[in-house]
C-alpha cells in the first residue's frame, strides 16, 4: 500500500489539540493522524519545533510524540543511541553537603553512556519477553501490562537497582553488547566531562528552560525523555539533571571515591548510589554532585536508570 504524501504543514486543529491541555483531545488527535496516515510527519515536525514551546506545551509534545510513535526510538529494543564519553580526571564532589565531601579527582576510562535514561517502553520490552515484574505505575489492560500510551518515551519509574541489572543482562543477552550501570564516577564524567567546575549538565544558572525540575514554572510530572536540549550534557547526554534520579553500580559509601575500594562489589543489600535528581526535585538536588543512597531492592516513583557499556 502505498502511504499518502505528508501534507506541506500541519492542520491547525490538530495540532492545537496536540499542544493542548486536555489529553483526552490529544489522543483523539493522535488517533486520526495515525488513520491518515500522517504521523510521520507530525513527529518531525514536534520534534523540529520542540526548542520552540514553553516548558508547559513542551512536555505535551512529548506525549503527542508517544501517541503517535515517538521515531528517536526503534524496535525491537527502543534503545536511546549510546555516546562515548572519552577518558580523563573528573572532579568530584564538593563542600556543599557533608556526603559530598571532600572535594577530590577520580581517573576515568572511556566508555558509553545511553543519550536518555531508559524509557517505558524499551522496558516494557523487557518485561513481555522474561515476565519480569511490572513497576507499580503499569497497569494490566486484556491481560496485558504496560505504561500509559502517552507515556511510553518517558522514563520507566518504580524500577529498584536490581530491576535495573536485570534489565542489563538481558539485554546483553539480547544483543551481545556487555551493557551495566554506570559507576558513580562515570556518571559524573558524563554529566561534568572534565571542566572542574560545571555544576549544572550545562554549565551554570537557572534550571527553568533546561531541566524539568520542581518550581513555580514547573510542570510537575514526569514528562518524555530528551525535551531539554539548552540542558545537555558536555558530551551531549539528555536529562542528566531532572526528570528522575538514576541508579548507579556503586554502593552509597562515604567519599573519596575509588573504584578498586569494594563500592564496585555490588554488595547484597548495600545502598546504592543514586544522581540527577528528579522532577520532584528542587533545583540544589538537580547539581552534578547531588547524591543520595537507597537500598538496591527498593523503587521509586521518581527513580530511573540509563545504560552504559565500554566503547566498541
Amino acid at each position: 500500500m502505498t502511504r499518502p504524501s505528508d501534507p506541506p504543514q500541519p492542520d491547525p486543529r490538530f495540532w492545537r489539540a496536540l499542544l493542548g491541555r486536555s489529553l483526552d483531545y490529544r489522543a483523539e488527535a493522535a488517533r486520526t493522524i495515525r488513520a491518515l496516515e500522517q504521523d510521520r510527519a507530525y513527529t518531525r515536525w514536534l520534534l523540529d519545533a520542540l526548542d520552540t514551546f514553553p516548558v508547559t506545551q513542551r512536555i505535551f509534545a512529548g506525549d503527542a510524540l508517544s501517541l503517535l510513535g515517538d521515531p528517536r526510538f526503534s524496535p525491537p529494543h527502543f534503545l536511546s543511541e549510546m555516546l562515548p564519553v572519552p577518558s580523563g580526571v573528573v572532579s568530584i564532589g564538593s563542600s556543599d553537603y557533608p556526603n559530598e565531601s571532600p572535594r577530590h579527582r577520580v581517573s576515568v576510562d572511556d566508555f558509553a553512556l545511553a543519550q536518555h535514561p531508559v524509557t517505558q517502553q524499551a522496558y516494557r520490552v523487557f518485561v513481555e519477553a522474561t515476565d519480569h515484574p511490572i513497576p507499580n505505575t503499569w497497569r494490566r489492560v486484556f491481560g496485558r501490562a504496560g505504561p500509559a500510551d502517552h507515556e511510553l518515551n518517558a522514563p520507566v519509574v518504580f524500577v529498584s537497582a536490581l530491576d535495573a541489572e536485570a534489565y542489563c543482562r538481558w539485554l546483553s543477552a539480547e544483543t551481545g553488547q556487555a551493557y551495566r550501570l554506570p559507576t558513580e564516577a562515570e556518571w559524573i564524567a558524563a554529566a561534568r566531562g572534565y571542566d572542574h567546575r560545571r555544576i549544572y549538565p550545562w554549565g551554570e544558572g537557572s534550571t527553568t528552560q533546561r531541566a524539568n525540575t520542581w518550581g513555580r514554572s514547573a510542570q510537575r510530572r514526569l514528562c518524555a525523555v530528551g525535551l531539554y536540549s539548552a540542558g545537555r550534557g558536555p558530551f551531549q547526554h539528555d536529562d542528566l539533571s531532572g526528570n528522575v534520579w538514576e541508579w548507579c553500580s556503586s554502593s552509597y559509601w562515604p567519599y573519596p571515591y575509588r573504584h578498586d575500594d569494594g563500592r564496585e562489589g555490588g554488595f547484597i543489600g548495600e545502598p546504592r548510589v543514586m544522581h540527577g535528581g528528579s522532577w520532584r526535585s528542587r533545583p540544589t538536588s538537580c547539581r552534578i554532585d547531588a547524591r543520595q543512597g537507597e537500598p538496591p531492592g527498593d523503587s521509586f516513583v521518581v527513580t530511573g536508570f540509563r545504560i552504559a557499556r565500554e566503547l566498541e
